[in-house]
């Protein structure tokens, strides 16, 4: 609560336009006072405050970013017993030495080049899921739109983001032209 009433406090203009989701307030308070921000401390916030919203027998996805890694790390720490799900073997990897974790692996080969898992039934894993959070990475945006670069990848992000309550984001996409966007593979809104 106090991270999200000091960027209210401090950027009126973006809980009005925004509609005061913290989520998407934190990104624009972010990159707004990136310079300013040089020891991360806005980002720890940021972690701490979704950390302590994550409750217990909750399902959370992961796209693979080091940030990930952080909040899986305090997740442990905190004792949080939360059901893992990702289609990034690298995230199914780190998770696994944490025995307090449930993972919910998909159904699907993996793909060796993109450290992931593909198929069909990967969507299909993600749909029947109730997913409380999704931590996810996008390497573009158009106004609230994401957009990622690799169809295989935008097809299963976008399954995660139909099945869960709330993405957020855990890098800073760059900014598309609207005229652009036609190139890339939508993968859902924040």
């Amino acid at each position: 609560m106090h991270l999200k009433n000091e960027i209210s406090h401090k950027y009126k203009e973006v809980t009005s336009a925004y509609l005061g989701n913290t989520y998407i307030m934190y990104y624009i308070y972010f990159r707004k006072i990136y310079l300013e921000d040089k020891d991360l401390t806005t980002m720890k916030k940021y972690i701490n405050y979704t950390i302590e919203n994550i409750n217990n027998n909750e399902v959370i996805a992961f796209d693979n970013h080091p940030v990930s890694y952080k909040i899986i790390d305090e997740l442990y720490e905190a004792h949080t017993k939360i059901s893992i799900i990702s289609f990034s073997t690298d995230i199914i990897k780190y998770v696994a030495k944490y025995t307090n974790f449930n993972i919910i692996m998909p159904n699907g080969k993996v793909n060796n080049a993109l450290h992931i898992i593909t198929g069909p039934d990967v969507n299909q894993t993600f749909e029947k899921y109730h997913i409380r959070y999704y931590f996810a990475t996008a390497p573009y945006m158009v106004d609230n739109a994401l957009y990622q670069t690799l169809p295989e990848i935008a097809e299963i992000q976008l399954a995660i983001s139909n099945s869960t309550q709330e993405l957020l984001l855990v890098n800073r996409p760059d900014t598309l032209k609207q005229q652009d966007r036609q190139d890339y593979s939508y993968i859902g809104k924040f």
